[in-house]
């Protein structure tokens, strides 16, 4: 999960200056890159039946650890 938080941003931040973002724009891709999975793959695996018990746990712990982690990205980046 930590890797998750830190491998995104960077991803993030490598293709958005590939193409061209800069400013404003590159520091709102990196914060939104930080943010947690959403809902929708719960979802998912509920409806297929494919292990729904472990992504809810990783759904509820990776929303517990997005706020403090996006708002030190959001302080670093000067938002």
């Amino acid at each position: 999960m930590g890797v998750r938080f830190l491998a995104g941003p960077a991803v993030m931040a490598a293709a958005s200056m590939a193409v061209g973002l800069r400013g404003v724009l590159l520091h709102v891709a990196i914060v939104q890159a930080a943010l947690p999975q959403g809902i929708v793959p719960f979802v998912f695996a509920k409806e297929y039946n494919v292990h729904p018990d472990i992504l809810s746990t990783a759904v509820i712990f990776g929303m517990l650890i997005a706020l403090p982690i996006t708002l030190v990205y959001y302080v670093l980046l000067g938002l």
